[in-house]
């Protein structure tokens, strides 16, 4: 792949599905609730319909911070066999993450309707909204604030011989590539396979736009595996220097 050609996915995954653009026409057709609206529901009126607050982002992001009263269903695992969503598809769902820029709670959404349920909306202002007005939060787990170093993508490319390479992403933004032999779990799954990684081993945790690796690297901490660094800026970046990346589907 040329480097024209990964400056142009790059700057197409920076400006559509970074900003959560993307697809136009699905999103368009997806309902939102404003902080206000959120906030008279969370009252529980006695005559208010049954609802249920989704936070669809990992379980250890969750864990971290999440608005209260919220469940987590990670976007990936909304599916039919959830036992958290309500056989009743009646039942108002309402789907959050971080914010406008994030996806995942749009993504979540349109499955749910995929899925028959009848009254789906999208909390847009997310986390960070429902935080800046001075809601209420829960905090499951609290994580270290170790100081995890950060590496430049030249830094990855010249330790990938030796370092374990995490590769936390999605399969939703795995359209950039990836680094060749990297491990990939992803983050909604890590909390459930985390204990396959060696803790004898520097592991370097890649992301997408270094948005997610340093929540994963403080959960990792707390298990012990204290040599781990960061991939600065995520595969975005990595594409941006025009280094090597196996293409989708590569192993």
């Amino acid at each position: 792949m040329s480097h024209f050609v990964r400056l142009y996915i790059v700057l197409f995954f920076l400006l559509f599905l970074g900003a959560g653009l993307w697809p136009v026409q699905a999103a368009e057709r997806l309902r939102t609730i404003s902080t206000a609206e959120l906030q008279r529901i969370m009252v529980h009126q006695p005559d208010q319909k049954p609802f249920v607050l989704i936070n669809s982002l990992s379980p250890i992001e969750f864990d971290a911070e999440a608005i209260k009263g919220s469940v987590n269903i990670p976007a990936t695992h909304t599916r039919a066999n959830n036992p958290l969503l309500p056989r009743d598809k009646d039942v108002l769902l309402i789907f959050y993450c971080k914010g406008v820029r994030c996806s995942k709670s749009r993504l979540a959404a349109r499955k749910a309707m995929r899925l028959g349920y009848r009254d789906v909306r999208v909390y847009m202002p997310g986390l960070p909204g429902w935080k800046e007005m001075g809601l209420p939060l829960e905090t499951r787990v609290s994580y270290p604030q170790p100081g995890i170093a950060h590496l430049t993508p030249r830094q990855v490319y010249e330790q990938r011989q030796t370092a374990l390479i995490l590769d936390i992403r999605g399969d939703e933004v795995r359209q950039l590539g990836s680094l060749a032999g990297a491990v990939k779990i992803a983050l909604e799954n890590l909390d459930q396979r985390f204990d396959g990684l060696p803790k004898n081993r520097q592991i370097i945790i890649v992301d997408h736009a270094g948005k997610q690796a340093s929540i994963c690297a403080r959960f990792l901490y707390l298990h012990g595996y204290t040599t781990l660094a960061i991939l600065e800026g995520g595969m975005v970046a990595w594409v941006r220097e025009g280094l090597p990346v196996e293409e989708r589907g590569g192993r």
